[in-house]
């Protein structure tokens, strides 16, 4: 293990207390990173102090204004923040129509604006800074031409593969359960019971993820998929919709102004 000092990086990640962002976190340790640990419930977060994670209670649906003194608490740690990576996240499971707004909006409110408002909180002290790496999941394209005259790289790392992790068996149902999507209902109920059987391996995950992070001198894209899995699902993705944009191609343009 190397022992963190006074110069080394800080990195604080959110939702900490099991899977990417527990393992994440005892990773930067061990390498001599400064960490700041956070999660809803703060107890599970001990192992993490013990091995000397700073540790905050964070709870990412928070109004903007309780995020705002978060990361000004956060902070004043260390007077520096290096590494933002915007971790916590849950799915939510079912046809679009068994799930209620409520529900909808409850995930909205963590996967999205909840990283929305976090990554806005931390932005004047990386702005002042001029020297930052966030890891988020969405909007990066934006933040990345805003903010690329101060020096901060925002980085998208999509995770859409399988991993050895807890996220199938965390996964939450809609509240409706509609016959008529057999489909649907199939995907979730085989996705759940292959839990513990994934390809992806957590372990080499995160090292990939601190490995890229961290790596100067290179030009860092605005999205890198992770998972072998990953990279096949989002390559076709991409590809079928140019083919999409091409066969359509005549209905698409000229629409100018004669």
């Amino acid at each position: 293990m190397t022992s963190a000092s006074r110069s080394s990086p800080v990195i604080l990640i959110t939702g900490c207390s099991k899977g990417f962002g527990r393992e994440l976190s005892a990773l930067a340790l061990e390498r001599g990173f400064r960490v700041i640990a956070t999660a809803r419930a703060v107890e599970t977060l001990a192992a993490l102090k013990e091995k000397g994670a700073e540790i905050l209670p964070f709870d990412v649906t928070a109004s903007p204004d309780t995020i705002a003194v978060f990361a000004a608490t956060a902070w004043q740690i260390y007077g520096q923040v290096d590494f933002l990576i915007n971790n916590a996240g849950y799915l939510q499971g079912g046809a679009i129509e068994e799930n209620t707004l409520e529900e909808t909006m409850v995930q909205f409110n963590t996967n999205l604006f909840g990283l929305l408002n976090t990554t806005n909180a931390f932005l004047p002290y990386f702005r002042k800074r001029r020297a930052a790496r966030a890891a988020v999941d969405s909007l990066s394209d934006t933040w990345a031409k805003e903010l690329a005259e101060f020096n901060v790289k925002c980085i998208s790392i999509q995770v859409p593969g399988q991993f050895r992790t807890t996220v199938a068996a965390t996964l939450r149902r809609g509240s409706c359960r509609i016959p008529e999507y057999t489909a649907a209902d199939k995907l979730i109920v085989d996705y759940q019971a292959a839990s513990g059987t994934e390809l992806g391996d957590p372990a080499k995950a995160i090292v990939r993820i601190l490995d890229f992070i961290t790596t100067e001198g290179m030009d860092l894209p605005l999205r890198l998929p992770l998972g072998d899995d990953a990279y096949e699902s989002l390559k076709r993705f991409y590809l079928e919709r140019l083919a999409d944009m091409e066969k359509f191609k005549a209905w698409s343009v000229g629409t100018n102004v004669d």
